[in-house]
């Protein structure tokens, strides 16, 4: 089977390929922003040459909301979407499966139930609404072309080998072990998901073979606060963290997840817990760190 990761050497699409290259049961292909830039016009032309009616396509490419939040980065990943359907119209894929993002459903909006895969989308940010701008344009292109298509839609996910350093688990982790202060926004208490890379890839894996075509809510079910986060590295540790409180500029929202659909699809599978996650990542980055000492 021949699988193409579109994203290859990013956080997600890095860890999703370097798992499926070490399961040897697929002709697999990479393909990186150096190799192809989608947000550049015409670029669907190159990528047309990776990809076959047979394929299966893991689509990662796209620009971190961590990266910045505005219409300049906006317009990019509107970009990429579009150079990637125009290569779908060509060459129409086997199955697609694409990376959106829970932030579909609004970062700011209180909800009274799990958040499922029927819960209206209220984006309020500019990555949310690309990107149900991109599940709405390849939901189009898709049936137009008969090619199968899976929508994800992680929470934010953590992990070694990620440089964006964000708000939550590996940005916390990063300032704890160079001993820098942490920004803690209110109290700390609101709830969110954050799903380990690692899950990421071995849920991948089990998707690929799977006749379901839809969205699929990317989640474990058990949401954590930031709070939480600073306890565990504490713990880790073993010596108090710098932490800093902020006033609160927006209302405290948590967020809680149903992972029935995902459940149903991939079995009984289990997610790497919050305090093991740390763990893991907090060796990779002490070694890491150790290794650049000693280069030095």
């Amino acid at each position: 089977m021949k699988v193409v990761v579109i994203g290859n050497t990013g956080f997600i699409g890095s860890n999703i390929f370097n798992s499926l290259d070490k399961a040897k049961e697929y002709d697999l292909i990479g393909i990186s922003k150096n190799e192809i830039d989608l947000s550049r016009k015409n670029s669907h032309v190159a990528l047309s040459n990776y990809l076959t009616a047979d394929c299966i396509v893991i689509m990662c490419a796209g620009v971190k909301k961590q990266l910045g939040d505005n219409l300049d980065i906006f317009e990019k990943n509107l970009n990429i979407v579009n150079n990637f359907c125009r290569t779908v119209s060509r060459m129409s894929p086997k199955k697609i499966i694409y990376f959106s993002s829970a932030s579909v459903y609004g970062e700011d909006v209180v909800y009274s139930e799990k958040i499922s895969e029927k819960t209206p989308v209220q984006p309020s940010t500019y990555y949310g609404i690309a990107k149900y701008t991109a599940e709405r344009l390849l939901e189009k292109t898709c049936t137009e072309n008969e090619a199968e298509l899976v929508i994800l839609r992680p929470p934010l996910i953590y992990g070694k080998n990620d440089r964006s350093r964000g708000y939550g688990p590996t940005g916390f982790t990063y300032k704890a072990i160079n001993n820098e202060e942490i920004i803690l926004w209110g109290d700390g208490t609101e709830y969110r998901e954050f799903i380990y890379v690692e899950d990421v890839s071995k849920i991948i894996s089990r998707l690929i073979n799977s006749d379901h075509n839809g969205v699929v809510n990317l989640v474990s079910g058990r949401s954590y606060n930031f709070q939480q986060i600073l306890d565990s590295l504490s713990g880790i540790i073993g010596s108090g963290i710098k932490v800093k409180e902020h006033q609160r500029t927006k209302a405290k929202v948590d967020h809680h997840y149903s992972n029935k659909v995902l459940n149903d699809l991939v079995g009984d599978f289990k997610f790497t817990s919050l305090e093991s996650g740390l763990v893991d990542m907090y060796q990779s980055l002490i070694t890491l760190k150790k290794e650049e000492q000693l280069n030095n």
